[in-house]
């Protein structure tokens, strides 16, 4: 199946992220690319901001699709990881978007999706052990805004490292901390 021009406009935008900061990309750079005009442009998205959002929504549903079984064999540990990979894999983009002026639609894309991870993650122990799930969508706010608070710091600083070691490091702050909010959660 060919592309949709909202996906053609998108990949050009990605790859133009590639190379420089949000704020030096232009409309007329991105429809260069992909070969369609302005019109077309302003037809699908409000403006380059738009675009940016509905790319990280299409990156959501793509991360998704690629671990549909995540929720039966997942960790907290494996939510950072998988993150990780996903900056380390769109390294540039990420560094270029976080210096510019997308930094808070970076933020609430990696937020969404570190919150879907660990909900998916905690969800099925919490309701084992009788937790409502008010009560785990409380504990998922606190930990994706933790975890998306070291990754945007991690951005900050290059990317530098492997995703072991950022793993390693972090590991003592989360092993057992998710599963005793879960446990005190009973209690409440």
């Amino acid at each position: 199946m060919a592309p949709s021009t909202k996906h053609l406009l998108a990949r050009s935008l990605k790859a133009l992220m590639g190379e420089k900061t949000l704020d030096k990309i232009t409309v007329k750079e991105i429809v260069a690319r992909c070969g369609v005009n302005r019109q077309t442009f302003y037809y699908h998205f409000r403006d380059i901001y738009d675009l940016l959002d509905w790319l990280f929504i299409e990156e959501g549903n793509e991360f998704s699709r690629r671990f549909p079984d995540y929720p039966n064999q997942s960790s907290a540990e494996d939510a950072i990881r998988q993150m990780c990979t996903y900056l380390i894999d769109n390294r540039q983009m990420a560094i270029n978007i976080f210096n510019s002026m997308g930094r808070d639609i970076f933020g609430q894309y990696l937020t969404r999706e570190m919150g879907k991870l660990l909900s998916m993650s905690l969800m099925q122990r919490a309701v084992l052990i009788g937790v409502s799930e008010t009560n785990v969508r409380a504990i998922v706010n606190f930990y994706k805004h933790g975890l998306v608070g070291v990754l945007l710091d991690w951005v900050a600083d290059g990317l530098g490292g492997d995703i072991d070691e950022i793993v390693l490091l972090n590991r003592p702050i989360f092993e057992g901390a998710l599963d005793e909010a879960i446990k005190q959660m009973t209690k409440a």
